[in-house]
């Protein structure tokens, strides 16, 4: 019989009802049981804080604040051996600095004290220049005004004019251009340069500086080349000058201090040869306000950034500053600091500002150049301890004043139209650390101890300790170098754990700290395999299909 469209079977029907009863009754039963489901939810989750309001007595409140106390003491350790750490490293850096910057001088004629033209008494130190004049009157000194560009032509002038008082001061605009080769040198004089020029790329003063350099050789009848070491603070420009005058990139640049690390030889011409010396930095402690300002410091290495932002808020405007970050006025710097976090958005959890974040972002807008600024010299001039009227005239004897004064006219005379940025008062000289100076000439009577930056450049060598020489409370090992052929074979040291770093000598830190790394390395692939192992084991253990 033909089955009509559209009609199901009777068992078909009689399925789906016994289905339908099924689940209906299913669903009252649960229905039922609900309340009763509720209920003994609501009595578990009381007994439970019964049970934690017995547990949490006066005692284990106790507990509980002194663990935290103990945790608090715990981090504060791990800070100060944390910056204590840093320190010693860059202590490390600086010696091994000096030493090349010792090396520069000895093999120089003429040292070019290259100083940034913002702040340029800032950029001086007199145990720099007391190390010249130590070795006679025959190394002449010659300041470079670097970063011309930055500052006010009248400034320029005024800082020229109090600072040729005691050496040759010659202006100077670095190329900014980025190519290797054929970088830009204007031959236009300074007084003859545009303002499109002197905004643009191009080096200016570098024709002045040659001249200066060639009277020099003339008025001393130098036939042969002459050698010529750049000196300065980090991120001065050395440099960038010395590719300027070189129209090449044969020395690397950057913003970050510490770029150029041991001594680098660059011919000019036949008559000349410059020798680029890194960043010195004779400065009692890498905290100080005054060497973070002047970039001589890595801003993500501070661990309080609040005392340079302090400095800062002290020597500028304050209505300046509330013009150029868009904050209300404030009383204090951390109120300064917690206003920027909460415009940059710089919050913690909770909502609070965080005031680190926002210290070293103000810090790295003046260390980038971003916030303009510059000094007065001062009113009167005199002469500085370690120089004397005898000095100052013996050294002027080898150069041309007359056509220095002129070219340094010609440099300025067009200068761009700068603007104003923050008015600073100048601090006066860096002074540096003289026993430091003294314990790393001590250090370079006898063998050269590797800095740890340069460690990885150089080829390693055996050496033992001969004795120690005590500083105030710095202890310094004087090691020497032993031959080759003469070096025993001794047993492998065992590598020191991570924890034990800040107990060894800091100058075997970057070594020990390489080491410590291998180890933790081997012990990690060891229980990688122990714990792939393991889990095989258990999975087959697992395992029960027949």
């Amino acid at each position: 019989m033909r089955r009509v469209k559209g009609h199901k079977k009777p068992e078909e029907v009689r399925k789906q009802r016994v289905i339908h009863y099924y689940l209906l009754s299913l669903f009252k039963n649960v229905k039922s049981y609900f309340p009763q489901l509720l209920e003994l939810q609501e009595k578990q989750r009381v007994s439970k804080e019964q049970q934690l309001t017995k547990r949490r007595s006066l005692h284990s409140f106790q507990n509980d604040i002194l663990q935290r106390q103990r945790d608090f003491e715990i981090k504060e350790v791990e800070m100060q051996n944390l910056e204590k750490h840093v320190n010693f490293e860059n202590e490390n850096s600086r010696k091994a600095y000096y030493r090349e910057f010792k090396k520069v001088v000895d093999a120089s004629d003429v040292i070019l004290e290259v100083l940034d033209a913002r702040d340029p008494l800032g950029c001086r130190c007199p145990q720099v220049e007391q190390a010249v004049i130590q070795n006679g009157t025959k190394k002449k000194i010659v300041l470079v005004l670097n970063k011309i560009d930055l500052v006010s032509k009248e400034i320029v002038e005024k800082w020229i004019k109090y600072l040729r008082n005691e050496f040759p001061t010659v202006a100077f605009k670095s190329s900014t251009q980025l190519q290797n080769k054929n970088l830009k040198r204007s031959n236009v004089p300074v007084t003859q340069a545009t303002t499109e020029l002197l905004n643009s790329s191009a080096c200016v003063g570098a024709d002045c500086l040659m001249k200066l350099l060639g009277n020099y050789c003339r008025n001393l009848d130098i036939k042969t080349a002459i050698t010529v070491g750049v000196v300065g603070f980090p991120n001065v420009g050395k440099s960038s000058l010395i590719n300027s005058l070189k129209r090449a990139r044969a020395c690397s640049v950057g913003a970050t201090p510490g770029m150029t690390k041991c001594l680098q030889e660059v011919h000019l011409d036949k008559h000349i040869k410059l020798l680029d010396c890194p960043g010195i930095v004779m400065a009692t402690s890498t905290t100080d306000a005054a060497m973070i300002l002047r970039n001589c410091v890595k801003i993500e290495q501070l661990v309080d950034p609040l005392p340079p932002v302090e400095a800062i808020l002290r020597r500028c405007n304050k209505a300046q500053i509330m013009e150029y970050y868009g904050v209300p006025d404030f009383h204090a710097p951390l109120e300064f600091l917690s206003l920027l976090a909460r415009r940059q958005g710089k919050l913690r959890k909770g909502g609070l500002p965080d005031c680190d974040k926002a210290a070293k972002s103000v810090l790295l807008d003046w260390t980038g150049g971003r916030i303009s600024y510059f000094t007065h010299p001062p009113e009167t001039h005199t002469l500085p301890t370690h120089v004397s009227a005898e000095i100052v005239t013996e050294m002027g004897k080898a150069f041309d004043w007359d056509e220095l004064e002129k070219g340094n006219q010609e440099v300025l005379a067009e200068s761009s139209t700068v603007q104003m940025g923050f008015c600073m008062e100048t601090a006066g000289m860096t002074q540096g650390s003289q026993a430091e100076v003294s314990q790393c000439d001590l250090e370079m009577e006898g063998p050269c101890v590797e800095d740890p930056e340069l460690r990885d450049e150089t080829e390693s060598m055996d050496d033992d300790q001969d004795g120690e020489v005590e500083f105030g409370p710095m202890t310094v090992e004087i090691k020497s170098l032993k031959a080759k052929s003469s070096a025993s074979v001794e047993a492998a040291p065992k590598p020191v754990d991570l924890k034990d770093i800040l107990n060894v000598d800091p100058l075997h830190q970057g070594q020990a700290l390489h080491a410590a790394g291998k180890k933790r390395k081997k012990q990690q692939k060891r229980a990688d395999k122990l714990a792939t192992k393991l889990s095989d084991t258990l999975t087959s253990a697992m395992n029960f299909s027949f």
